[in-house]
């Protein structure tokens, strides 16, 4: 079976933790029955993931097979990565969620991506990024002690999203240690009406709401201090013609959000991280709108 796995941007800017859009650049997990387990990894982040039972793919297809009380046969995954580790693109969801489709699927489990939500959630930590990964499309999640739940949204035509890729990596954990207990609740209510806007300006086309909407002050500003450039970024980035852009996830990944001029948009965001002392390059990426997509062999 050939499993494909969207990356994801997560947040778009106010929504914190509940908020993604599934991306155009996928992983690709194939996964064949083998008389041993065996395990080939190719692409992004092919020099770092470990190629044992503490590989994240891996791992989770226990954790399926556990909470499924089935044993899994023997079977030999290769994963291709297109998406970044540990930038601000859903990597570690994109593994999560293939691993569960897979595991699922050889178990003949008869469950409904939907369904994965609560575990795929449950294993990251948050749904924001796992839930577009498995829907596609704009997704919005909540967290409860039913376990996590979410709705997916067609997004309007005509958005592109052009990605910075900065040349270093923050680890999730530490963007979440950045991160006060408590806000002011006039901030809160700044990120929630700003994330209702953002859902607004997307599902209804009008994108030049973004600019102001995307705009937060639950996580951005704290994070900041990891990404140098940050503001500089996103300031480039509207600049040179982007409806607005955001810190991507927990970054360092910026992402913008265009009609046209793509290009322009990408490279002055390239010249603001320069700027900054950082390297970085681009991806333009449309939306995707079909989630993870099982191609059974």
């Amino acid at each position: 079976m050939r499993i494909r796995v969207p990356a994801t941007t997560a947040n778009l800017g106010p929504g914190f933790d509940c908020l993604g859009l599934a991306l155009g650049l996928h992983n690709i997990l194939e996964v064949t029955p083998a008389d041993t387990d065996s395990l080939a990894i190719e692409g992004e982040g092919a020099a770092e993931l470990p190629r044992d039972d503490t590989h994240l793919v891996r791992r989770v297809m226990g954790i399926f097979a556990d909470r499924a009380g089935c044993p899994l046969p023997p079977v030999a995954i290769r994963q291709t990565n297109h998406i970044p580790l540990a930038r601000g693109l859903g990597s570690s969801s994109a593994a999560i969620v293939g691993g569960l489709v897979a595991a699922a699927h050889l178990l003949d489990a008869g469950v409904d991506l939907e369904d994965l939500v609560p575990l795929a959630a449950e294993i990251e930590g948050h749904p924001d990024n796992v839930a577009p990964a498995l829907l596609g499309g704009l997704t919005v999640a909540s967290s409860g002690e039913g376990g996590a739940t979410a709705a997916r949204l067609t997004p309007a035509p005509g958005i592109r999203v052009v990605v910075a890729v900065p040349g270093f990596q923050v680890a999730t954990h530490e963007a979440r240690r950045a991160l006060p207990e408590g806000v002011p609740h006039a901030d809160a209510v700044f990120s929630v009406s700003h994330a209702a806007t953002v859902l607004a300006a997307l599902v209804t086309g009008r994108f030049e709401l973004l600019r102001e909407a995307l705009e937060d002050r639950l996580h951005q500003p704290y994070r900041a201090p990891l990404i140098p450039g940050l503001w500089e970024v996103i300031a480039a980035a509207r600049q040179a013609g982007a409806y607005g852009a955001a810190l991507s996830g927990s970054g360092p990944s910026v992402v913008a959000f265009v009609g046209e001029g793509a290009d322009a948009v990408g490279k002055a965001m390239v010249s603001a991280f320069a700027a900054a002392g950082v390297e970085a390059r681009t991806l333009s990426l449309p939306v995707d709108l079909e989630g993870t997509v099982i191609e059974a062999s």
